[in-house]
């Protein structure tokens, strides 16, 4: 049986703890959050020669000014693009050897294509690691890959919009938990509920009750 309990235990930083002075998503913002004792939340992309890397958006104007997509680049193209012109943009593998199991990683799979060869080597890089994890993603694809080869990892759904909606239903049955934008907080599912992403004291103090944990930015 999956472990569950880490889900909970502790408030979980979104793409690391990371402010205006700690860029998402670096290594530094993981740093950061594992010095604070919180479950790391970060998003992953698999580029042109399968290495799998830490960024939020499908493409890497917002951060680096750089109009391309990053599933379009290989890693050695990546490399030479810096985030606001001072950071790397990390390998998932990277990342895994800094927090070396101090810390849960939830880790949000980012693809819109129904791409098993991403999560197969995904799986493969996982399979080494020591500390715990769990997957989620938007794309009903990832959930269903996940639950036919019986992963060994807690699988979250992500529901932002009336689609996921319309898919929950068949997806529940798949998933071990709900990660649900907190304006739609309180959410009714057997399955565990985490909130995102709650933005400051005050948010904290209102959804905290309505879920069982909560995605945070920036809250120490």
């Amino acid at each position: 049986m999956k472990s569950l309990k880490f889900l909970t235990e502790n408030l979980i930083a979104h793409r690391g703890l990371h402010s205006k002075d700690i860029i998402e998503n670096t290594i530094t913002s993981f740093i950061k959050a594992m010095e604070l004792g919180y479950t790391i939340e970060l998003d992953i992309h698999i580029l042109k020669d399968n290495t799998i890397v830490i960024y939020h958006d499908y493409n890497l104007k917002r951060l680096t000014n750089v109009d391309k997509t990053i599933e379009s680049l290989t890693y050695p193209q990546l490399s030479k693009i810096k985030i606001k012109n001072k950071y790397q943009i990390p390998t998932l593998e990277k990342v895994m050897n800094i927090i070396n199991g101090k810390v849960p990683i939830l880790i949000e799979i980012k693809t819109i294509t129904n791409n098993h060869i991403f999560l197969k080597i995904l799986l493969k890089l996982l399979s080494n690691y020591k500390g715990l994890i769990a997957l989620q993603s938007i794309n009903p694809h990832v959930i269903e890959w996940l639950y036919k080869n019986k992963t060994i990892y807690p699988v979250g759904l992500i529901i932002l919009n009336e689609f996921n909606y319309k898919i929950l239903k068949k997806y529940q049955k798949m998933v071990d938990f709900i990660s649900v934008y907190k304006k739609h907080l309180p959410f009714k599912s057997k399955k565990i509920v985490i909130g995102w992403t709650i933005k400051n004291e005050k948010e904290l103090l209102k959804y905290q009750p309505l879920s069982d944990n909560l995605i945070v930015e920036n809250i120490i």
